[in-house]
């Protein structure tokens, strides 16, 4: 069982599904509401769990009630917490998220910076590693050494890109999402991409939603097709493409054959409401589609 190392962020999310997108300044019934842990590193840690692979989670929460909802919640799921911190005096990030019905997810996020400290050098010990561009320094610490120990390490690429300049070329994969490829290449399409592999010199690619995803390997661009189904909840669901990507790679699998599976794993999220993890049984419905 591939064991992986996931940083960066983790948040507190309390959504709200509406019938419409909010008018500003208006009052709005929300037809239902939760409250869940989240962020791009938690949520991957919690796909990779659900679909078979061993998992840690590196980040931060603050010392308060949201914190401790979150530990318990980790350990529910069968995610490693000794590389989760607790910050005296700080609260635990927490994201407002609205849900239209067409399921696209609007999001706005609090993070204090104290959430992010600065992050001594480590020994890994895990098959592969996904990080963030929220937390730079541990990304640049994690993914030195993973290369050092000869092992996978991925960057979901998030904007802003550039404040994780550093942490680029050291990754062997990147996931860019659109915004992140616009903000750190100018645009976002097939010439953009290929000019950052050849700049980076590792593969990389771009996920973008129900279309294609685009990968380059430094030679050749491939476009890996989306399944098409009527997404109930778009949230969480591009963090569930990377923790499937790396779980699949530290599989053993093809980059390609792992943006497959990960296609597979985001479009059996998106069917899904209230928050649930897809597992292999619900992402094999998905991989021949």
């Amino acid at each position: 069982m591939p064991h992986i190392l996931c940083a960066g962020l983790i948040t507190v999310d309390f959504t709200f599904e509406t019938d419409g997108f909010p008018v500003e300044g208006n009052k709005h019934q929300a037809r239902m509401s939760r409250m869940m842990p989240g962020g791009g590193a938690l949520l991957a840690a919690s796909a990779i769990a659900k679909l078979g692979g061993r998992v840690d989670l590196k980040g931060c929460v603050g010392d308060d009630a949201l914190g401790a909802h979150v530990r318990e919640t980790l350990c529910a799921r069968g995610i490693g917490t000794d590389h989760l911190q607790t910050i005296a005096g700080t609260g635990t990030a927490r994201s407002a998220v609205i849900v239209s019905d067409a399921g696209e997810r609007t999001i706005i996020n609090h993070r204090a910076q104290a959430l992010f400290p600065e992050t001594p050098d480590i020994q890994f010990d895990h098959d592969a590693a996904l990080v963030d561009t929220r937390w730079p320094g541990a990304a640049v610490r994690i993914l030195r050494a993973a290369r050092m120990a000869g092992k996978l390490g991925v960057i979901d690429a998030e904007s802003p890109v550039r404040l994780c300049h550093e942490a680029l070329p050291l990754a062997s994969h990147i996931i860019f999402s659109e915004q992140g490829l616009s903000d750190y290449a100018g645009a976002c399409d097939a010439a953009a991409l290929s000019d950052v592999a050849h700049e980076l010199g590792v593969w990389v690619a771009v996920t973008r939603g129900a279309r294609p995803v685009l990968c380059h390997d430094g030679v050749t661009l491939t476009q890996v097709l989306p399944c098409k189904v009527d997404a109930v909840d778009t949230l969480g669901a591009g963090d569930v493409w990377h923790g499937a990507f790396t779980l699949a790679l530290a599989r053993g699998e093809t980059a390609v054959a792992a943006a497959k599976f990960g296609n597979a794993a985001a479009a059996a999220k998106v069917t899904m409401p209230g928050g649930r993890m897809p597992d292999q049984t619900d992402v094999a419905a998905f991989l021949d589609c």
